[in-house]
């Protein structure tokens, strides 16, 4: 469990300093906002006040979905040791026999499936928005990077982040489940051997 606050923290932390950086590094580049590329500011025309009100809900955010996914989550212990597609749904649909391609049915047990999401997005982020810090840092250096922008520039809004944001998410998800396998696995063993 203490690893588990710690990995939290860090998350946290690390999510909070690069979006401040973010912040930081925008008032430097923008302070007109004329080079944001947040939907919001370009498409409602939000100023620095309503920039930093998204990005102190989005910490919010951040903070409940860590929370949720590093401690508030607590995995209920699984027979299934010897196979993660059956671990995986027996954690899905409270049956292991229940194993179908892509797992594609209405889960029965939401937990493990918002954990995964909160994990998952836990972990992107801070890789994502760094994405965007290093960005701007090309920026105001002035350090030319024509083939860099012109790949962001493919991306709707130049929004390369989000993009990026769901596709590690993606990935994570899987780690989390190959995680959480191998820590049920160890769980189980060990509550079997007191016994």
């Amino acid at each position: 469990m203490r690893r588990n606050k710690t990995l939290c923290c860090a998350c946290i932390l690390a999510y909070f300093c690069i979006s401040f950086f973010d912040l930081l590094l925008t008032y430097i580049a923008t302070p007109n906002l004329k080079l944001e590329g947040n939907p919001l500011v370009l498409r409602l025309h939000f100023g620095w006040i309503e920039l930093i009100v998204i990005n102190l809900i989005s910490l919010l955010l951040y903070i409940l979905m860590c929370w949720y996914a590093f401690i508030r989550y607590q995995p209920t212990l699984s027979s299934e040791i010897h196979s993660l597609r059956r671990y995986l749904a027996d954690i899905t649909y409270g049956d292991p026999t229940k194993v179908s391609f892509g797992m594609w049915k209405w889960p029965k047990k939401w937990a493990p499936q918002i954990a995964c999401l909160c994990w998952s997005v836990s972990v992107a982020l801070p890789f994502s928005r760094l994405f965007v810090v290093v960005e701007w840092i090309l920026l105001i250096s002035k350090i030319p990077a024509n083939r860099f922008f012109q790949f962001v520039a493919l991306f709707p809004y130049g929004r390369f982040d989000f993009f990026l944001a769901v596709l590690l998410a993606w990935a994570f998800s899987f780690v989390w489940i190959a995680l959480e396998f191998r820590r049920n696995k160890r769980s189980f063993l060990l509550a079997r051997d007191i016994r």
